[in-house]
């Protein structure tokens, strides 16, 4: 496995998140012109640019590393067994917070910032996630934005995590106890399409980089951010189908 420079890991770790804005824009305003919720257009930019950019830049550097093959345990170094235990004692509450800070402290901080210095931002840009604005939305198309957003989401968790601490960490821990906070930075504004977001994923990611640098395995880092996922999944699919009041 070889090592990477900062500058190195900077490029790597943003163009996936590129090349989702490049795909994002143009397709957010066409649906959101036609009344569709520009989550559509993230997760349509998710499967047609995330996922290829991220799996195609890991093959080559694989490739390059490992003769031309491409071996999973080259690809991601640290995958060092984990106790039961620590999945139950730091990983799920970890779930629980990471979920609160999306669901509670990011809104929170993105309306102060979209208020003030992101102003400018046209509306049709910004990324909602309102269950009311599926309100007006037929009961057919909610049940495939939400089939949509099921299959981008699932997929799209677990690579993030292979890609950010599966991938890059490793190839950065020479940097030292240093390594896990810049991961956590670059993978912060590595979410081009929401600047104003980049503060609670910072704090959200800090602790998952810490703990697969410190396990030395990016099982537990996965099963976080899965975890998270489903939570937002399952609060969003009870929101949008009326099975608890929305707030």
């Amino acid at each position: 496995m070889s090592t990477i420079s900062l500058r190195q890991a900077t490029v790597l770790q943003l163009a996936p998140g590129v090349a989702t804005l490049l795909v994002y824009l143009p397709l957010a305003a066409f649906v959101s012109s036609r009344g569709i919720p520009n989550l559509v257009a993230l997760m349509l930019a998710v499967l047609v640019a995330e996922l290829p950019v991220s799996w195609a830049i890991m093959m080559h550097r694989v490739r390059r590393e490992n003769g031309g093959s491409f071996n999973l345990r080259v690809a991601f170094p640290w995958h060092a067994k984990v106790p039961w235990w620590q999945y139950a004692i730091i990983g799920v509450p970890l779930i629980l917070v990471s979920a609160a800070i999306v669901g509670g402290l990011n809104p929170i901080i993105e309306r102060l910032l979209l208020a003030g210095p992101f102003a400018w931002v046209p509306d049709w840009f910004v990324l909602r996630s309102d269950p009311a604005m599926f309100t007006e939305l037929s009961r057919g198309l909610v049940l495939k934005i939400w089939a949509l957003g099921l299959v981008s989401f699932v997929l799209v968790a677990p690579t993030q995590e292979l890609y950010a601490r599966g991938f890059l960490l490793p190839r950065t821990a020479h940097w030292g106890s240093w390594a896990p906070a810049f991961n956590a930075l670059l993978f912060a504004i590595f979410h081009l399409i929401a600047p104003w977001s980049w503060l609670g994923f910072f704090i959200m990611t800090l602790p998952w980089a810490y703990l697969v640098w410190w396990r030395r395995s990016v099982k537990i880092g996965v099963f976080i951010h899965v975890g998270m996922i489903v939570v937002q999944l399952l609060g969003m699919t009870a929101l949008v189908f009326g099975l608890v009041p929305a707030p």
